[in-house]
């Protein structure tokens, strides 16, 4: 088996078991159903004498369920919609889509 192989099915075993369900909705197809790793990486900024603390949603998802997802798709996760703020990066095993995202306010 090859090293990519290997790395997928680790991928794969990774979403299975940390992963949740969501529902992509990409602006030019039909929505699918995916499975999605949030996480929330600190970031700290300065500002003047102090520090203002953030946590911005990452989506993670695996190219072989959406292979070109493009900025402004959004995701459906938990009951809330995420939009995809940035294009959406490849990991280095070019598995796995990281990307930056916000949470969409509906009326």
């Amino acid at each position: 088996m090859s090293s990519r192989a290997r790395f997928a099915r680790a991928i794969d075993s990774q979403f299975q078991h940390l992963g949740r369900e969501a529902t992509y909705i990409p602006a030019t197809q039909a929505a699918m159903t995916i499975r999605v790793i949030a996480r929330r990486p600190e970031q700290l900024f300065e500002l003047g004498e102090g520090r203002v603390h953030g946590e911005d949603a990452e989506l993670e998802f695996r190219v072989s369920e959406v292979p070109q997802p493009h900025r402004g798709d959004e995701i459906q996760l938990e009951g809330r919609v995420y939009r995809l703020e940035a294009e959406p990066r490849l990991d280095l095993h070019q598995l796995v889509w990281i990307a930056p995202a916000l949470p969409v306010e509906r009326e």
